[in-house]
């Protein structure tokens, strides 16, 4: 992306533009002028897994960090798209905090969702959107009178069906069925003694007492899968199952929708399900394929303010 021919006046100024997920955060340090774009990885910022003060703090850090090479005077914009961010007001007050606390003007706190959107598709633009699924699971997208929707998108614990969350706890339950002897063998057992030390006399006291990242269990389900583990192989189909009834309320109109997250990009098994499903079931959808980070869209939202 080269947009500074639109911005000569503003020469060794710099945008900065958040992508800021369940895992980790993307930063974009983008020059409005002949200079190399910067992509750095910083930890994650979920307004409602770490609340206010945290998320203050965690992005107040990422921004003078971000910005010791180039200085904060030199930073003409920051766009940044936020996990957790669903309210406005949250949103504004959480802008206002971190003015105060670098001293830069112009910044913008967005939902991760709207930055996502924007690295795919133009503001023009109708009937698309985005089907995310990462550690939660969202469909986001613009209508036929252009007005943003979202489906799901509801955290951990009461929504993100499909999700890699969802997966691993799945995957959790299908264990604590065989140990019972009311499910199938699975080499999931086996993985998650081998690799966390946790076999039916442990699995209690590390979930609930110890504080285990379920979510580390996610991509041992997909190498199971590919090695043909049954049990693997079933609750990523029925993973691609969930995430295809986001696309309920689409009421079987025309849509481009682009697939997004970390088991799009980094998994093969999910993406070849659900498509597979949606031939049959939602005909009507049309997949794209995205070509940049979802970063970029905190970059083209910026450039659109000025």
């Amino acid at each position: 992306m080269y947009f500074y021919r639109r911005f000569k006046h503003y020469q060794l100024k710099y945008i900065i533009g958040i992508d800021s997920g369940a895992t980790s955060s993307d930063v974009l340090i983008y020059p409005l002028g002949k200079s190399r774009e910067i992509l750095r990885k910083y930890p994650p910022i979920n307004l409602n897994v770490l609340g206010f003060n945290k998320s203050l703090r965690c992005l107040t850090f990422i921004l003078k960090d971000a910005s010791k090479k180039t200085g904060l005077k030199n930073v003409a914009s920051v766009v940044a798209g936020i996990s957790g961010a669903r309210d406005e007001k949250d949103r504004n007050k959480l802008s206002t905090a971190v003015k105060k606390a670098t001293g830069l003007k112009n910044i913008k706190i967005l939902a991760d969702t709207e930055i996502a959107l924007a690295s795919v598709f133009n503001p023009n633009d109708k009937n698309c959107g985005i089907l995310i699924a990462g550690t939660g699971s969202i469909l986001y997208y613009r209508d036929s009178k252009g007005k943003l929707r979202r489906i799901g998108g509801w955290g951990r614990h009461i929504g993100d069906e499909g999700s890699g969350y969802w997966i691993a706890r799945e995957a959790l339950c299908s264990v604590t069925n065989y140990y019972d002897g009311r499910g199938r063998k699975t080499e999931l057992a086996k993985v998650l003694k081998k690799e966390f030390g946790i076999d039916s006399e442990k699995i209690i006291k590390e979930i609930y007492y110890k504080g285990f990242e379920i979510s580390k269990l996610t991509r041992h389900v997909f190498d199971c899968a590919e090695r043909g583990d049954r049990v693997s192989k079933e609750i990523i189909g029925n993973a691609a199952q969930y995430l295809l009834a986001h696309f309920i309320p689409l009421k079987n109109k025309k849509y481009r929708i682009a697939l997004l997250g970390s088991l799009f990009s980094e998994e093969v098994l999910l993406e070849k399900y659900l498509r597979q499903s949606a031939k049959e079931k939602f005909y009507n959808v049309e997949f794209v394929k995205p070509h940049q980070k979802p970063v970029y869209g905190a970059i083209k939202i910026a450039l659109n303010e000025f």
